[in-house]
């Protein structure tokens, strides 16, 4: 990469929603120049339908106005939000949350959202199957040094770290005897599937299934949770299923089952919309199921060093509820790329990225409390609340009040102050 000794050059690791998003606000601001880096051989995300906020689509527009479209393109439509009971005495019976089930909102599949994002930006600033060893500070101030699988190395001047549990960039950031660098397991595994309209329909029928509603149904059980996703007629259906599970080691990625074993923990199911997810999943894997393990950070003490910073996944810990982690990604990925474009001299960069921190961070592992308490709920394990469908609406209820109110506009402002004062303290310092 060649640039003028006055380009801020950022290299962007991951290549998920929230990084691509980042990359999209860089663009516009020509004194940076950014390139995203992912290890897979091709830009790909896996799991549920993305679920959109009307906040989170506002910010959209402010992180690039020219992404008006990109929902639309990337045939997103507006759903509505079914929680059910799947298990126990009330099985079947809704869970009553009218803010929340009142509320459409826009969902998308997540692979269009992502190839709409990156669609458009040049191919140089695209780098798939480029798996990195090491990230190296070269000296106070000198920069970030890129070491890629092959010994391959590039120069950067600031590194994002957006590659998730399994990523390097935590560790660059807080330091390797941090407590909260290395993720901790939750018991919790989850698998997800994408199956033909046809197929689903055949398996689940169509009671959940009207191709004419699209919905996001959650289905609530004694240690699982369920999720369908329809988004129209003749489209894919998103299968999730989550259980707890702790009978596999501390170090261990995934729970293994055979498709015996995976059966049986869903086995106290009896509603057939449920056992056709089930099925389905069991069709698919007829060797073994592969329970992705879902990991949790402990809070981290900052986001950012001079030259790093960190959004989603690689800073905080997954927001596993209806659209709280889109929403909270597009913050930062915002935040971030404004106080950057503020950041006309590589001199201004600390301060931009000590503002990110000081305002996203907050924000961000509040979030993620509010979602472990909140994933009590939705997998039964809340002893207040157990399995009566008339005390989860309002617990439900409250956590997603919270969790989806945005205060963009605050955040602005509130950043952009501190950027000033910072920039300000260290113009009086010289």
């Amino acid at each position: 990469m060649t640039a003028s000794p006055s380009t801020v050059r950022v290299a962007i690791i991951g290549g998920g929603i929230a990084s691509a998003a980042l990359l999209r606000g860089l663009l516009r601001h020509s004194h940076i120049a950014a390139d995203i880096y992912e290890s897979q051989p091709s830009f790909r995300v896996e799991g549920p339908t993305v679920s959109l906020t009307p906040a989170a689509e506002e910010i959209l527009l402010k992180i690039d106005p020219s992404l008006d479209d990109c929902l639309s393109r990337a045939e997103a439509v507006y759903g509505v939000t079914d929680t059910r009971l799947a298990s126990g005495p009330y099985a079947g019976q809704p869970v009553d949350c009218p803010s929340v089930q009142g509320q459409k909102e826009r969902i998308v599949d997540p692979q269009r959202f992502l190839d709409e994002l990156l669609r458009g930006t040049p191919p140089r600033m695209i780098h798939a199957n480029s798996p990195i060893s090491a990230v190296t500070e070269m000296s106070p101030g000198g920069g970030v040094l890129l070491n890629f699988v092959g010994g391959q190395q590039k120069k950067y001047d600031i590194v994002v770290g957006a590659d998730g549990v399994h990523g390097i960039t935590r560790e660059f950031v807080l330091g390797a005897d941090d407590p909260a660098t290395k993720p901790q397991h939750t018991g919790i595994w989850r698998v997800t599937i994408k199956v033909p309209y046809q197929k689903a329909l055949d398996a689940m029928g169509p009671e959940f299934l009207d191709p004419h509603r699209p919905c996001q149904t959650s289905w609530i059980g004694e240690g699982i949770y369920l999720q369908h996703d329809l988004t129209g007629p003749e489209r894919d259906v998103h299968i999730t299923v989550y259980a707890v599970h702790s009978a596999y080691p501390s170090s261990a990625w995934a729970s293994l089952l055979t498709p015996e074993e995976f059966g049986a923990v869903f086995a106290r199911i009896p509603l057939p919309a449920c056992r056709g997810m089930v099925n389905l999943i069991k069709s698919l894997y007829t060797v073994q199921i592969a329970g992705i393990s879902y990991l949790q950070y402990k809070p981290a003490r900052t986001y950012v060093t001079r030259n790093a910073a960190l959004i989603d996944d690689a800073a905080h810990s997954v927001l596993a509820v209806h659209g709280v982690d889109t929403l909270i990604g597009l913050e930062e990925a915002y935040i971030l790329s404004m106080l950057l474009g503020r950041a006309t001299s590589k001199a201004a960069t600390p301060a931009a990225l000590q503002a990110y921190d000081h305002v996203c961070r907050p924000r961000a592992e509040e979030a993620a409390s509010h979602t472990r308490h909140c994933g009590l709920v939705t997998i039964g394990r809340d002893l207040e609340v157990g399995l009566d469908p008339r005390l989860m609406g309002p617990r439900l209820e409250y956590y997603w009040h919270v969790l989806k109110k945005s205060n963009i506009e605050e955040q602005q402002v509130a950043a952009i102050g501190l950027m000033d004062q910072l920039l300000t303290q260290t113009e009086n310092a010289t």
